[in-house]
């Protein structure tokens, strides 16, 4: 599915009010509702939050985790699980849960959004919106680090395994002792990246003019303006509904 041209403000419009939702809902009907209509504008507008879905399935296990113990410790509603009188599971902490999995999938799929932009869209929107150039490209800079500190994690990991060290037998402790060790070098190596990325700009004349010219030139247009206007009605009635039932 070809992904939909959208000048980036219009992205960010959407982003902030489907997140804002998210933060807002804290019933399972309104968030599941949320969630598809997240879903539906990722396909619309590219289908990175499917591939950033895919890079997350490593957190899911902490995501269901953090939804398990947000079920058991704020109850309510009738009793599910009750061991020796202590009650584990209700459906009002089911339902918290369900809502806490249903929130992170909302974030993630409206960083797809995002994504599909491409950064020097991004960066282009963010001065757009009268960020500092600067502010600017080092957010989209760091965003871009973070799937290279998870690559060199990986290759470190590897170099261990054919060192013969087998990671899926170690005790949590043991795992524990083995990132301990490793995020060191790994931190150490984006900084000199970080530092080799600050050289090269320096000397491409970075900063070197209070003004700068872009090659990119952002146009909205008549259906960006169309969608900001749905967006901003659809953020308002959804609040108002909520609000009310």
């Amino acid at each position: 599915m070809g992904k939909m041209k959208a000048d980036p403000r219009t992205r960010l419009l959407l982003v902030i009010s489907l997140t804002t939702l998210a933060v807002i809902f804290n019933d399972i009907i309104s968030q599941a509702m949320l969630l598809l209509i997240s879903v539906a504008l990722c396909l619309i507008f590219g289908n990175a939050g499917i591939k950033l879905l895919a890079r997350a399935k490593r957190l899911l296990g902490l995501f269901v985790a953090a939804a398990i113990l947000q079920s058991v410790f704020r109850g309510g509603g009738g009793v599910l699980l009750a061991v020796s009188g202590v009650t584990i599971f209700t459906t009002g902490g089911i339902e918290l849960g369900a809502c806490f999995l249903c929130r992170m999938a909302v974030i993630i799929f409206s960083a797809g959004i995002i994504a599909a932009a491409g950064s020097r869209v991004m960066i282009q929107g963010l001065v757009a919106l009268r960020l500092p150039y600067e502010l600017a490209f080092m957010t989209t800079i760091s965003i871009s680090f973070l799937p290279m500190i998870a690559a060199d994690m990986r290759d470190s990991l590897t170099a261990l395994q054919l060192r013969g060290v087998e990671f899926d037998k170690l005790s949590p402790a043991g795992k524990v002792k083995v990132y301990r060790y490793l995020i060191i070098p790994v931190l150490e190596g984006i900084v000199i990246k970080a530092k080799e990325l600050s050289c090269a700009m320096e000397m491409r004349a970075f900063r070197a003019y209070n003004k700068r010219t872009s090659y990119v030139l952002l146009s909205p247009g008549p259906k960006d303006y169309i969608i900001a206007a749905l967006t901003l009605a659809g953020f308002a009635a959804g609040l108002v509904l909520y609000l009310e039932f």
